[in-house]
């Protein structure tokens, strides 16, 4: 396994030289990836943004060559950028090493490495996105008139009832209980009480 690192900072090379038992190549110049199938690309985003956005674009977006992003102050944003653009692992420039050598494994084998709590964290707004819109009030759909039945069956009034309550016939009582059972998906009366206890 070979390792190109590209960053622009001294204390970042001199860190990460003590953190890898693997011969590393550092350069300050992003240049085209060499093609090698063994070869692996870590990017040290910061003092570099633009750049290493520019060159994940050019050169790795919609290919399967095995680059990392770190960051000295990762962040989500960033993070989904950079995955945007073809990166297969993003982490902290300063972590440990037992996680470098993990995130270079997985990296050279084809695979993805992200930190957990990073990846906890886009679920979270991922699940916050998709969040079903708020359901509608329980008897919204229905107009005046099939509100009134269908509280009134909630209280246990019969169909007979029902009719006499509002001065309408016992057929329209049903008709109006045939048009609540469609526009709220229920079966029958239970199903209306159910629904309303629930609501």
């Amino acid at each position: 396994m070979k390792l190109i690192v590209y960053s622009v900072s001294p204390s970042f090379k001199k860190f990460l030289g003590k953190q890898l038992e693997t011969k590393v190549e550092f350069r300050s110049q992003l240049l085209p990836p060499s093609g090698d199938p063994d070869q692996l690309y870590l990017l040290h985003i910061s003092g570099m943004e633009l750049e290493c956005y520019e060159w994940l674009l050019k050169y790795v977006s919609g290919k399967p060559i095995p680059v990392g992003v770190c960051a000295d102050l990762p962040n989500i944003r960033e993070m989904l950028e950079c995955v945007r653009l073809g990166a297969k692992s993003y982490c902290n420039s300063h972590m440990a090493a037992i996680h470098y050598r993990q995130m270079l494994q997985l990296l050279g084998q084809g695979q993805s490495w992200f930190p957990p709590q990073m990846l906890d964290e886009t679920f979270k707004l991922a699940q916050q996105a998709v969040k079903p819109a708020p359901a509608q009030k329980p008897l919204e759909m229905l107009t005046d008139r099939e509100k009134d039945i269908a509280l009134a069956v909630a209280d246990g009034k019969s169909n007979r009832q029902i009719a006499d309550l509002y001065e309408i016939s016992e057929p329209t009582v049903k008709t109006h209980l045939t048009n609540i059972f469609k526009k709220l998906e229920l079966k029958d009366r239970v199903g209306l009480v159910l629904y309303l206890k629930q609501a």
